[in-house]
């Protein structure tokens, strides 16, 4: 009983209670005076301000009485290889990725994929992709504006109508 009352946490809780409870009081009435003035939004925040204290009394009384789960974090329940296996399963076969039945694009994408991870090239407004750098488009790519691989009048402003 006395730890309820007198511990680090309960101490947290009643300064709060002594602090919002008013404070949200005083707002209160101070609402009720602009709204006395002719502030008609003011009658609702009148209204909602001692709600708001109302809610800070419950909510500490809830705190104050909460018993904490008594449980020892150290040692782990159970213990699993990892949250993909299951201790019950029957053992079965690994899968494996037969890449002749991959469809055109996910073979493009995964070449893509790793020409990305393989390349590292640092990220710019003229690589916007960080791909490497090369005079031709990866695999399945397409050149588009913006991208590395504009042509060199494009860079120097002509826009190739008035030829």
């Amino acid at each position: 009983m006395r730890n309820r009352w007198l511990s680090r946490r309960a101490f947290v809780l009643h300064f709060l209670l002594v602090t919002v409870v008013p404070g949200c009081l005083l707002a209160g009435w101070w609402q009720v005076n602009r709204a006395l003035s002719g502030n008609l939004i003011s009658y609702f925040y009148s209204i909602e301000w001692p709600i708001f204290a109302l809610l800070g009394v419950i909510a500490w009384w809830q705190l104050v009485h909460d018993q904490p789960v008594e449980r020892d974090f150290e040692a782990p329940r159970e213990v699993r290889r990892s949250r993909l296996h299951r201790d019950d399963e029957v053992p079965s076969r690994p899968l494996v990725w037969d890449q002749a039945l991959e469809s055109p694009e996910l073979k493009a994408y995964n070449e893509y994929l790793r020409v990305l991870s393989a390349g590292r090239a640092r990220k710019t407004w003229s690589n916007p992709r960080g791909l490497p750098q090369s005079d031709e488009p990866v695999d399945g790519e397409a050149s588009q504006p913006g991208d590395a691989h504009v042509e060199p009048a494009v860079r120097a402003g002509s826009t190739g109508a008035a030829n």
